[in-house]
């Protein structure tokens, strides 16, 4: 593989994860889904999303209109397992719109898993994990209000051990 080569993969893959920030933020729900394949995985905060059709309905909970803001991605150290797949790790914020714009509800770091898929990359899995707590509400996912169930902010990683393998930063 030339430079050129090995310089488009990882420009491809950029691509995909600016993507899906603007897909999360604009509301475009199908484009977001879209950049993952069939049978993709969104692992965040203890749950994991599989398919395109359960992907789809996490992601229109997840951001309706009133909670969306501002994803940014940044720092992406990308490690190719193989010309077909590869493993990226970048940081991530997410910076709160209207009445309470510009507040950072949440940072951390983006643990994805990327395939090629005909001229693009598409994600097989996103994990989330915090950097830590986020701001309060009306921000997170429901359904944590009961104080026996472990809060989400609390959980670092969620993808199942035996499903991980190393990082870029792990060499």
């Amino acid at each position: 593989m030339t430079q050129q080569q090995a310089a488009s993969r990882e420009e491809q893959i950029r691509r995909t994860i600016a993507e899906i920030n603007h897909c999360t933020d604009c509301g475009d729900y199908a484009g977001w889904v879209n950049l993952f394949t069939e049978d993709g995985a969104f692992h965040m905060f203890g749950h994991s999303t599989t398919g395109r059709d359960a992907l789809r309905a996490f992601i229109e909970a997840d951001q309706p209109e009133h909670l969306r803001g501002l994803h940014m991605t940044t720092d992406s150290l990308i490690s190719f397992e193989a010309e077909d797949r590869a493993r990226v790790r970048s940081s991530f914020l997410f910076v709160s719109s209207g009445e309470n714009a510009g507040v950072v509800v949440a940072a951390g770091w983006y643990h994805d898993i990327l395939v090629p898929s005909g001229d693009r990359w598409l994600f097989l899995e996103r994990e989330a994990e915090l950097f830590g707590p986020v701001a309060g509400p009306p921000w997170g996912r429901k359904g944590f209000e009961d104080p026996t169930v472990t809060p989400w902010f609390a959980v670092k990683r969620s993808t199942p051990p035996e499903r991980r393998g190393p990082m870029p930063t792990d060499n």
